[in-house]
């Protein structure tokens, strides 16, 4: 690690531990510049004002964790310094102060009381075999640990250490891991955080039991790789006199207002106190719980209280849950949240997916999206449909009860139905046997896909609304920038004509139909076996999606029947490549798992010079196809409407380009060493030019 580096996370290290009001991580990223009424309620649900003073927020009850047997999973000598001051033991914590820091008899009183408290339901962590520090690295960074917690200074990820100015906003510290936990107890909060904190904020994982052992053993630095010699919880003993004393205390703090305690430690609610003072003082009042709050903390809340009878929007609640659960540190919604540049670099899946092969999906329109019944599941961790995803869900339990009918009243949108499908015409959509050939790229249960293995549709009936399948085929790009699936109905034209007479309504509810019919499987599943599947283009051009050297990751094949073909890179809407002789052999895009990028077969290869200038204003919107399988490229420049057509002429290739903008500078650039005219007519927004191969 390079001094400079050094030095930053050394400054990130202290300003965090210096850090004394509590950190609510939605309110910390969304809120805290601008304080609102809107991050007031976030604040009183999240450092539990609510479980005091009552009033319903809207938001998921966050109480604190189970008080039972915690002296027998956490060290008694570490609860001693956060029962004194949380805030000191823990940078950023939402345990506010109870306990007066010049009363060590008190706090020590309490610390037996707790000792004193049944193990009811914790269990005693078990021994652990053999623990993987190393390896719990790797899982702590690619997991999704690190959208929540900061990615640790030992750790380099695949593409390069991050910028350290790419880090934008704060994550949840550590306390002193070593002081507080043992190696088999901390694996044990790992593995399943919902045992002790059933509506905190710290979610489950699925994970194997070695996976939170390989990952306690990395954050503890335990060099061994015996886990079974790692010592335990120092054992605790309480006294019963001081146990007894401790009670009251509780009692009289109302610690029963945030924890689950016994009845003889119940405490009544307390009405809010108006105007200054109580746990808005800035300075603290005797017998009232500190918050060392922040000014723009201190304001917020204010804020809300002022208005606090006011009822929040749906869309409003539904965005601050979200925030609540940090959910916005892995998904974007409406272009809100995400990862920053620097946690980015953590998240890890599928390369030959590009960005959806690596980044969790966007919450954008969710609830109108997900079918509500496979909404739910998804939120409990019953499903998961991106296996290719590194990242693992998080699982809130009880927190996201409500959440999925939340999602889907929110998202709700008219006139969602599809109507006409014919499962048959489905079928045949959905395969390569003239259709649009989704099975090249996704899987269909147990048959891998043909090529990149994106996510399985033969559940999409279950999965999606009808609705919002048909937005997102006709503009997939609009819906997740990146995406390397195409729009084969851009602009909600059928690329496909023969297929329902291109009937774009008919064609997508077919699709849909036939998923839901669970009738067979699309056409094109060929019997392996032979040792070239080559296109030859004979009647019609043949469009041919893959990966191509020099055409990148949405690169798309146009073979045409006249003997030059074209690369066209889908990323950047430009030609690419051009060559003469053979058009594609397509068996590694077919059968591959993991599909190589390929180079045109033929001779001639020409590569196609990009045009730099125009591309930071470009979007690429899909192409269409004409009754003779001619495509047509269609993308924006500038948010003026560009068309892109390439045929095929003898040894060559026509090109024409038409744009309606008078003000519009369209550079164009041609494929060198061969020769161009341009053809008579051309004109400023339609210019059109013949390019012959020698």
């Amino acid at each position: 690690m390079t001094r400079a580096r050094a030095i930053f996370w050394m400054s990130l290290l202290m300003a965090v531990t210096l850090r004394a009001e509590p950190l609510v991580v939605g309110f910390e990223r969304f809120h805290k510049d601008v304080p609102s009424a809107e991050g007031g309620r976030l604040l009183y649900n999240e450092l539990g004002c609510a479980n005091c003073h009552g009033g319903e927020t809207g938001l998921p009850a966050r109480r604190g964790p189970d008080l039972s047997g915690v002296t027998r999973r956490v060290q008694a000598a570490w609860l001693r310094k956060f029962l004194a001051k949380p805030s000191a033991a823990h940078a950023g914590s939402a345990m506010p102060q109870l306990l007066a820091a010049d009363k060590p008899d008190d706090v020590e009183a309490v610390l037996n009381y707790l000792g004193s408290l049944k193990l009811e339901t914790t269990a005693k962590a078990k021994p652990l075999g053999d623990v993987n520090a190393p390896r719990g690295g790797e899982l702590f960074h690619s997991f999704g640990c690190v959208a929540c917690h900061a990615p640790q200074a030992d750790f380099t990820p695949p593409e390069g250490a991050p910028k350290d100015s790419e880090y934008t906003y704060l994550s949840v510290s550590f306390p002193n891991l070593g002081e507080k936990w043992s190696l088999s107890s901390l694996a044990a909060f790992i593995n399943d955080p919902l045992k002790v904190r059933p509506d905190g904020r710290m979610p489950r994982t699925a994970m194997e039991v070695a996976d939170a052992a390989d990952i306690a053993a990395y954050l503890l630095h335990y060099e061994s790789s015996e886990g079974k010699m790692a010592p335990g919880v120092e054992a605790f003993h309480p006294d019963k006199a001081l146990a007894e004393r401790g009670r009251a205390i509780v009692a009289a703090a109302r610690c029963s207002a945030c924890h689950q305690l016994p009845p003889d430690a119940s405490a009544q609610p307390v009405a809010l106190k108006r105007g200054e003072g109580g746990c808005l003082d800035a300075q603290g009042t005797a017998g009232v719980p500190y918050y060392e709050l922040s000014e723009s903390q201190r304001t917020a809340l204010k804020l809300f209280l002022a208005q606090r009878e006011k009822a929040a929007t749906r869309p409003q609640l539904t965005t601050l849950t979200l925030e609540a659960l940090n959910c916005l540190a892995c998904h974007q919604r409406d272009g809100h949240g995400g990862p920053d540049a620097a946690r980015q670099a953590y998240f890890l899946g599928d390369p030959s997916l590009g960005d959806t092969g690596r980044y969790p999906p966007p919450l954008t329109g969710v609830g109108r999206k997900l079918q509500p019944e496979w909404l739910l599941k998804v939120l409990t961790g019953e499903y998961r449909v991106r296996p290719y995803l590194h990242t693992k869900m998080a699982i809130y339990g009880t927190a996201t009860a409500t959440l999925g009918a939340m999602l889907t009243a929110t998202d709700e949108k008219k006139g969602s139905a599809l109507t006409g499908g014919d499962d048959t015409a489905g079928r045949k959509l959905m395969g390569t046997q003239g259709g649009i050939g989704c099975i090249t790229c996704h899987r269909w249960g147990q048959h891998p896909s043909l090529g990149i293995q994106a996510l399985d549709l033969s559940n999409l009936g279950q999965r999606i609304q009808p609705g919002w399948l048909r937005e997102y085929l006709i503009d997939p790009a609009g819906y997740r920038p990146g995406t390397l699936m195409p729009s084969f109905w851009p602009g909600g034209k059928a690329a496909n004509g023969e297929i329902l007479n291109g009937d774009t309504d008919r064609q997508i509810a077919s699709i849909y139909a036939f998923a839901a019919s669970a009738n067979g499987e699309p056409e094109g599943f060929p019997a392996l076996g032979s040792s070239e599947f080559e296109l030859i283009p004979k009647d019609r051009p043949i469009v041919q999606r893959t990966f191509m050297e020099g055409a990148g990751t949405h690169a798309i094949l146009i073979g045409f029947p006249t003997g030059v073909h074209l690369a066209y890179d889908g990323q950047n809407a430009r030609p690419a490549l051009a060559w003469k002789g053979k058009f594609f052999d397509a068996y590694n895009t077919w059968f591959s798992r993991f599909a190589p990028f390929e180079k045109p077969p033929g001779e001639a290869i020409v590569p196609w010079p990009p045009a730099p200038a125009i591309q930071a204003h470009l979007r690429f919107g899909g192409y269409r196809l004409d009754n003779q399988g001619v495509p047509t490229f269609l993308y924006t420049v500038d948010g003026v409407a560009v068309e892109e057509r390439f045929e095929g002429v003898e040894n060559g290739l026509r090109r024409v380009i038409t744009w309606k903008s008078p003000t519009l500078e369209l550079p164009i650039t041609h494929p060198p060493g061969v020769n161009m005219t341009e053809d008579p007519g051309s004109a400023a927004g339609h210019r059109s030019f013949t390019y012959l191969w020698k």
